[in-house]
């Protein structure tokens, strides 16, 4: 686990986590990269994985949301519809699908450049 403890809560759907298992292996020999150390980094990620039962009631929602791009990120949209009934949030990703879902939507750099002006 990272040391930053300032650092925001990350949240994901388990499904993404489970995507990213399957396709961690073809990307370590499409990049020639350890697997076994990919793996060992991504475990040691600092995301709070989250499963369906926690954000089910906003499936139908999260579908309308993004049907006209890629429903099946459905899962994504519902986490975060769940999670700004509590909190101010924003969804991680380069996917250009998540643009259709009415929420913010964060990249990498995005990312990135936020953690540098905590510093």
């Amino acid at each position: 686990m990272f040391a930053d403890q300032t650092a925001p809560p990350i949240f994901a759907a388990a499904h993404v986590r489970d995507e990213v298992v399957e396709w961690l292996p073809q990307l370590a020999r499409k990049r020639k990269l350890d697997l076994g150390l990919l793996l060992a980094v991504f475990q040691s990620l600092p995301i709070q994985w989250t499963g369906g039962d926690s954000y089910g009631k906003f499936e139908e929602d999260a579908r309308r949301r993004m049907a006209v791009r890629d429903e099946e990120d459905w899962l994504t949209v519902a986490l975060a519809l769940t999670l700004t009934e509590r909190h101010n949030v924003a969804v991680w990703s380069q996917d250009k699908d998540f643009s259709v879902s009415s929420l913010d939507v964060l990249t990498t750099g995005d990312l990135l450049e936020l953690l540098a002006g905590r510093e």
